[in-house]
């Protein structure tokens, strides 16, 4: 029997948190949510979502502010999930993890019984090439992924029966999509590696069964990513005919490659989650998704 789940406090409430919660809504749930933008904060009214103000800083050590409010509203919850994109742009590593480090104390002191889940990136296993899954060891190269694997880490040493680390692939939808930054470069290389994408309205499905298997994701790393690994020629050309963009210009690959070769770079599977899940894609394909 599954933990019945009645408060949820989604820790990032923007692109993805908002359609998540209105799942959870739906299903009875009360919803809180964070917001680092004031004017967002009428728009989580309206959701049905209780908003509050907050952020962690990604450039500087600067004490996080815990509102009265929040700390109480965290009190209440069953879960929370985290999800902090760490963003690429003046990205302290440091900061950011011992941040986010202070942000999971404060939640474990305050509610010691909630579950954590903790929304990570594929990013972990920086330039490793094959296949991956939820068992492979992360090998990080940037600071976002340096930073995820040391949060996945303290979060399984220090809470793993009330943890849950959920790893994307490159996440798109309809309106947001790589292409449209891609076409914009005069050269394109790698063309022959595969993409590794999940789709929004996958994301939140998988999220949603998790918030309410509990048990089953207890201590568990997951991954959510599209069975299908198109090249990214291949899947990149068809998606900027689908636009209506002009053609991508993709680098010719000086060393001829077998056909068993094109498959090349990093290969992301999800067949454990989907396993433990008894998940189903509604986008296997990232053709799906065009």
């Amino acid at each position: 029997m599954n933990k019945h789940v009645s408060h949820v406090m989604l820790c990032g409430c923007g692109w993805l948190g908002q359609p998540l919660a209105t799942q959870l809504i739906s299903q009875g749930m009360q919803v809180y949510g964070t917001t680092t933008r004031v004017n967002q904060l009428p728009t989580l009214n309206e959701l049905g979502i209780k908003p509050h103000l907050f952020s962690v800083s990604k450039t500087s050590n600067a004490n996080t502010e815990f509102s009265h409010s929040l700390l109480t509203d965290v009190s209440r919850c069953d879960v929370m999930v985290i999800n902090i994109p760490p963003g690429r742009r003046d990205l302290d590593g440091k900061q950011f993890t011992d941040n986010m480090l202070e942000l999971f104390n404060t939640v474990l002191l305050h509610q010691p019984t909630i579950h954590i889940i903790f929304v990570s990136t594929t990013s972990v296993f920086g330039h490793v090439t094959g296949q991956v899954d939820e068992s492979t060891p992360p090998s990080p190269v940037t600071a976002s992924g340096k930073a995820h694997h040391i949060l996945e880490q303290w979060l399984f040493e220090h809470a793993q029966q009330q943890s849950t680390v959920v790893r994307l692939a490159g996440l798109i939808n309809d309106s947001r999509h790589p292409v449209t930054s891609l076409v914009k470069r005069k050269e394109i290389e790698n063309g022959h590696q595969v993409v590794n994408l999940v789709h929004q309205i996958d994301v939140v499905r998988g999220l949603v069964q998790i918030i309410t298997q509990l048990e089953t994701v207890s201590g568990h790393v997951l991954h959510f990513c599209a069975p299908e690994h198109p090249t990214r020629e291949d899947y990149y050309q068809a998606a900027a005919c689908s636009k209506e963009l002009p053609p991508l210009n993709f680098i010719s690959s000086k060393t001829t490659k077998s056909q068993n070769d094109k498959q090349a770079g990093k290969i992301v599977l999800a067949q454990k989650t989907q396993q433990l899940l008894s998940f189903n894609y509604h986008y296997p394909s990232p053709f799906d998704m065009l």
